[in-house]
């Protein structure tokens, strides 16, 4: 197929390019140019964001199925069906599981109630309802993939905790400073890695079955946020790290648009495996694994230097948890 990928050159969309190149689709990526592209694609210079130009620039391209990595605002899917409706045989939205609310039973499924806690995550649905909306009452063949915390060489480690993604995480854990974990690290998670989610892309594109359907995109396996960060201690050959608790609620009252990390993220992959075959195949600790090996080897791990915010948080917790036994008991 001859398949454009808006967002190609990305830390998640990078991958998806290559397992389309892999599987011996023809690629196009659109692209501002400040990014260098993988031998045999071909790029196609513009911005998304432009969403007039966007479309003038679509015309009379034939490509076969459209991949949107970066489809963030309703503004950008409206732009999309002005640009490929009745022109394109599959476009596939990577969407998000911030979509969900509260709510839910486990493991989620894509039935659960696309209550968004976020602003992004808002918008994502906003996007999901128009292009599903367009599927309805026209046949538009979209798919639309949610992925939660994606993980992958290229990225920063950390979910679940009060600074999530720490470019200092790796020597935070090696000083033996406090990682602080939202509920004491009790939340499942089920992140994936990106060459999983390209997996998924290849796997629905085209298709029918998979028209106008949304799926859960989560990796291979399931750990709590504390599982998370021990295997990062024991793969760094760190014993016994420190962990504090920060009560989830007083997070989210603190920053109330990071709401969906204070919640489980375990998700039901059967809808996906019955409609395509596909099945995620990165663990989380090979994930671990491979991004620590990235992080050291490409200088990407940065020095540890404490906040006054860190201290102050940490004495805090530290505090909480000495005298909450003392009143209860």
């Amino acid at each position: 197929m001859d398949v454009l990928v808006i967002g190609g050159t990305g830390y998640m969309s990078g991958p998806v390019v290559n397992a389309l190149l892999e599987a011996g689709h023809a690629v196009t990526v659109l692209t501002r140019g400040e990014r260098p592209l993988p031998e045999g694609v071909r790029s196609l210079k513009g911005d998304r964001k432009r969403h007039s130009e966007f479309v003038e620039l679509m015309e009379g391209r034939p490509f076969d199925a459209v991949v949107d990595c970066i489809c963030y605002t309703p503004e950008d899917a409206r732009a999309n069906l002005q640009a490929f409706a009745g022109r394109i045989g599959h476009l596939v939205m990577i969407s998000t599981d911030f979509v969900y609310g509260p709510h839910r039973v486990l493991p989620a499924t894509e039935d659960t109630p696309t209550r968004a806690m976020s602003e992004y995550g808002r918008k994502k649905v906003q996007c999901e309802e128009i292009f599903f909306g367009a599927f309805a009452e026209d046949g538009f063949p979209v798919t639309s993939l949610r992925p939660p915390h994606i993980m992958g060489a290229g990225g920063q480690l950390g979910t679940g905790s009060l600074l999530n993604r720490d470019p200092m995480l790796l020597d935070r854990v090696e000083q033996g400073l406090p990682i602080i974990l939202l509920d004491g690290g009790q939340f499942l998670i089920q992140p994936v890695v990106h060459r999983d989610i390209a997996g998924a892309v290849c796997a629905v594109l085209g298709v029918e079955a998979t028209f106008g359907r949304a799926y859960n995109m989560a990796g291979a396996d399931c750990v709590t946020t504390r599982e998370y960060y021990d295997i990062v201690a024991a793969t760094l050959g760190v014993e016994a790290p420190e962990y504090l608790s920060l009560p989830s609620a007083e997070y989210v009252r603190a920053f109330p648009d990071r709401a969906p990390f204070a919640t489980h993220r375990m998700y039901s992959m059967e809808r996906l495996a019955a409609d395509t075959g596909f099945r995620p195949r990165v663990s989380v600790r090979h994930a671990i694994f491979e991004m620590i090996d990235w992080l050291q080897s490409t200088g990407s791990a940065k020095p540890c230097v404490e906040t006054e915010l860190d201290l102050q948080t940490a004495a805090l917790c530290r505090a909480f948890g000495e005298q909450l036994p003392r009143i209860l008991g």
